[in-house]
């Protein structure tokens, strides 16, 4: 079998399989919200090589891989230029996938849309919301990290060194939050923006509620890799560990992060 280095435990171990004979492997996948760049490329040839490889050995690989097609800076574009937050991500999508197609790489298993998942995603975060793992704010919901006792296991940090933060756009919110750190699952919408039910008033799913579900979803508790480029390793990875540990649930066995292009 194939040792990887696996970021979690910063070292190097075998790719142990939940099910002999197949490999579960989810990627995370574009925010459809303008063209791809070099570093896309990098990423996907990454896990395209070593999906190859996997198949060449014999076993049978399903690999995941989303597309988030609702986003601030989808609905920022869309304001900026008049244009309806859907055309942009179909077009963006269609732009994507005939990249990647010149690259060589082999289409996902699957493809989910995150659109597709969000009433998934307002039942895990009620879920979350009723263990009280989770809190209504006056701008969204949000996680309470304090229920993750090892929350920063990615990233090798304690909860006491993040002084500053999660440090990305879903951290920066409510005034009234419970820590800093406090990540949004749930975030209200504005006049204009595009909006879905929930209990606690119209909005969307943050960034990194959305993985989580369609990862959960498609390839069930402890699937065996979980992938990405290292920006994605905290706040997004960390993240959705975070959620996946807060309800109780398995989530990835290991995980592998690509490098940048320099």
């Amino acid at each position: 079998m194939l040792n990887l280095y696996d970021t979690a435990t910063q070292s190097v171990k075998p790719l142990a399989l939940r099910q002999p004979g197949s490999v579960s492997i989810y990627l995370c996948g574009p925010t459809v919200y303008g063209p791809p760049h070099l570093g896309h490329g990098r990423a996907t040839l990454v896990y395209d090589i070593l999906r190859r490889y996997l198949t060449w050995t014999g076993l049978s690989v399903r690999l995941v891989s989303n597309i988030t097609d609702i986003d601030d800076k989808i609905i920022e574009r869309a304001n900026n230029e008049g244009r309806p937050w859907a055309d942009i991500t179909h077009k963006c999508e269609a732009v994507w996938f005939e990249a990647m197609g010149k690259l060589g790489v082999i289409r996902p298993t699957d493809v989910p849309h995150a659109t597709d998942y969000v009433q998934n995603m307002v039942d895990m975060i009620n879920t979350l919301v009723s263990a009280d793992k989770a809190y209504v704010t006056d701008d969204g919901v949000y996680l309470s990290i304090a229920s993750v006792p090892d929350y920063g296991l990615l990233a090798h940090q304690s909860l006491d060194d993040m002084l500053s933060g999660g440090g990305d756009r879903e951290v920066f919110g409510a005034s009234n939050k419970r820590h800093p750190s406090d990540f949004a699952l749930w975030k209200f919408s504005k006049p204009g923006e595009p909006s879905w039910p929930s209990p606690w008033g119209e909005g969307r799913p943050g960034w990194h509620s959305e993985c989580v579900v369609m990862s959960l979803d498609l390839l069930g508790e402890g699937f065996d890799l979980h992938c990405g480029g290292a920006d994605l390793r905290f706040p997004h990875h960390e993240n959705e560990r975070a959620q996946a540990v807060a309800l109780g649930k398995t989530f990835a066995n290991h995980w592998m992060h690509n490098g940048f292009v320099v």
